[in-house]
């Protein structure tokens, strides 16, 4: 991803992508959702879309252009992981 913020000239944002950390997976229940909250609140101001080669990769960014909430869909390996992560944590 940070390959791709550099792509898309938010390179300021690099260093915030680097230090994130999942809050949350989404529960919307779609099939091709792989997105996930990386604030407790998520209120979206702004966005970066990255121009991945598989899938749709967005940011969302809040007032503050905090990194809140990253939206992956049409990645299955994504899901594959965050459901093997969260799975596992779980337990």
């Amino acid at each position: 991803m940070v390959y791709l913020l550099k792509q898309q000239g938010a390179d300021p944002l690099e260093a915030k992508l680097r230090a994130l950390r999942i809050e949350s997976v989404c529960d919307c229940g779609d099939e091709n959702c792989a997105s996930f909250a990386t604030a407790a609140e998520v209120k979206v101001a702004n966005y970066v879309e990255l121009q991945s080669m598989e899938g749709q990769v967005i940011i969302d960014l809040n007032a503050n252009d905090e990194i809140c909430f990253i939206e992956v869909l049409g990645r299955p390996d994504v899901k594959y992981l965050l459901e093997e992560y969260y799975d596992a944590s779980s337990r």
